[in-house]
């Protein structure tokens, strides 16, 4: 049995009091208990936490459950608790627009481009490491964003449309990591923030992968025949001495034998040698 049945594909996961209750949901629930759930190893024993976190010397220690377990560690904090209510709506919104087949792979790609972007900086020499539901939360507000950029997002004070909104805060922390010369920190933000700009692009058909050329053995070049009939020699008149004939008869008595008609053929033949008949 599919774990992602096509036929349930665009409904919701459950029923709660008349309210649909979908993934996007689940997982914001999950961050919450994740918090709780970081509070207590860090009260209670703070070292089992690195177990959790990725980074690429764990990664190198064969922690291989790290890629994903990091996004369990998340400190008590209400910037954690606003990103899980933004993956709630905003992934409420793109789980009903792609369905949630497509809705899961986008997350495990976006759970896996930070691990990956940390490892490529770890050969590089730069010793990181990524924690958190932050970076998760944020490319699943990038991906509603690219969907809808023209939704209207009510603030205190004013309303902004949902693009304008996403610009500023990828200015914003872009503009952070650069004032503090912390460059992962910004390539995570470019590759979660172009990740999740690139999936919508392709659901949608905008965007294609590359097709990898196929180069098929082609047969070798055989040499074309080119069948050339020969032209019909020309008959000889009926009753008419033969060219071979005429020659035996020289040969047995003389040219001066010759008629006149066996003149005329000898001196015929020898003009079609000479024009190469």
């Amino acid at each position: 049995m599919s774990w992602l049945p096509e036929s349930k594909d665009h409904l919701p996961l459950t029923w709660w009091k008349g309210n649909p209750i979908y993934l996007s949901a689940m997982l914001a629930l999950g961050g919450v208990a994740s918090m709780i759930l970081t509070t207590i190893l860090m009260a209670a024993a703070p070292g089992s936490l690195q177990y959790l976190i990725f980074t690429f010397e764990g990664l190198t220690q064969l922690r291989v459950w790290t890629p994903v377990t990091y996004v369990l560690v998340n400190g008590p904090s209400i910037w954690l608790l606003l990103g899980c209510f933004m993956l709630w709506r905003f992934g409420e919104s793109v789980e009903r627009h792609l369905g949630r087949s497509s809705f899961v792979r986008m997350l495990v790609i976006l759970l896996l481009v930070s691990p990956l972007l940390v490892s490529l900086a770890g050969l590089l020499g730069s010793s990181r490491g990524c924690s958190g539901l932050y970076q998760l939360e944020f490319g699943v507000f990038i991906a509603f964003a690219t969907l809808y950029p023209r939704a209207q997002i009510s603030l205190i004070l004013f309303t902004l449309e949902v693009w304008i909104l996403a610009a500023v805060f990828v200015g914003i922390s872009a503009l952070s990591s650069i004032a503090v010369r912390d460059w992962i920190s910004l390539m995570i933000l470019m590759g979660q923030a172009g990740t999740a700009f690139a999936y919508i692009r392709y659901e949608q058909g905008i965007l294609k992968l590359p097709e990898i050329p196929t180069f098929k053995a082609t047969p070798p070049a055989t040499r074309s025949r080119v069948s050339v009939t020969p032209a019909p020699a020309a008959k000889p008149k009926k009753n008419s001495p033969a060219v071979d004939d005429i020659l035996d008869k020289i040969s047995r008595e003389g040219m001066q034998s010759l008629t006149a008609e066996e003149r005329r053929i000898l001196d015929q033949a020898s003009e079609d040698l000479k024009r190469g008949r």
